[in-house]
């Protein structure tokens, strides 16, 4: 019966060590970001896709949720999913690196 309940104990604790570990890490999964110029977001992280937010203007606040490398423009490959709704159940689309200011520590997608 005592090997039954320090098992118990030692599994309740495992698993709250789990969810405490998934829960921060799933509030770590989008930040604030500002666009830095009028820009237009797109299906992928190329401005070859279809274009699916447009109208992006200068100092808008959106939600970056993740970077992927995409098509190179100027030199750099980088591409951010952007939402323009606090959470990501909206839009979303990649908007290149050289029209947003995102800061750091966002996941790759």
């Amino acid at each position: 019966m005592r090997r039954f309940v320090l098992a118990t104990v030692g599994a309740a604790v495992v698993a709250a060590g789990i969810v405490g570990l998934a829960g921060t890490a799933a509030a770590d999964t989008h930040s604030t970001a500002y666009i830095t110029r009028p820009t237009t977001g797109y299906q992928h992280p190329t401005n070859q896709s279809a274009p699916v937010l447009t109208g992006l203007k200068q100092g808008q606040s959106v939600t970056a949720l993740c970077f992927a490398e995409g098509q190179v423009v100027n030199d750099n490959p980088y591409w951010f999913r952007i939402s323009t709704t606090p959470t990501p159940e909206g839009n979303t689309a990649f908007v290149h690196r050289d029209a947003i200011s995102v800061g750091p520590d966002l996941r790759h997608c």
